[in-house]
């Protein structure tokens, strides 16, 4: 979700607030509902450490990501398409290994295949088709197999063939 600057300057007002209130000792989920923040009650430590270290002013809690995307930026994307290029059969964790290796950027694997499918590099869904050298040798063979299964032994060995016998 896009916020505007006012929106996102509203907002760390919003966590200043939450944070001295919370500092003259109310209760931090009661201000965090009251203030309507959407976070978690385990992200106010990180922003007073925030708060702190920005001299105590608002601004340094304002969001530092703007909407930029971190994880799946022009460069990633472009090297996916090499690697994908290259080497078709790569699985996801393999690239995911290989994302890390190149820009240290942990990507996690279901992000990664978003990234390969909004670029139509992903593999088809379901399995994939027997191609001709997949193909059984001895295409006999597949029907010779193919009916019931009868035991070995005895056909009555249940009693089941005798009580059919006796109701008759």
């Amino acid at each position: 979700m896009r916020y505007t600057r006012e929106e996102r300057e509203a907002l760390a007002r919003r966590k200043e607030q939450w944070i001295l209130r919370t500092e003259r000792g109310e209760d931090p989920e009661r201000v965090r509902r009251e203030l309507k923040l959407p976070l978690k009650a385990s992200s106010l430590p990180s922003l007073k450490h925030r708060y702190q270290r920005g001299g105590r002013k608002w601004q340094a809690l304002v969001g530092r990501r703007h909407g930029v995307a971190t994880k799946g930026t022009a460069a990633v994307k472009a090297f996916l398409a090499k690697a994908k290029a290259r080497h078709p059969q790569l699985t996801g964790a393999e690239l995911c290994v290989q994302v890390w290796e190149r820009f240290e950027l942990e990507i996690s694997l279901s992000r990664l295949n978003e990234l390969l499918h909004e670029a139509g590099l992903s593999h088809p869904a379901g399995r994939p088709a027997k191609g001709p050298d997949k193909a059984p040798a001895d295409p006999q063979r597949e029907v010779d197999h193919a009916g019931a299964f009868f035991p070995s032994g005895r056909a009555d060995r249940t009693g089941r063939a005798q009580r059919r016998a006796r109701r008759d």
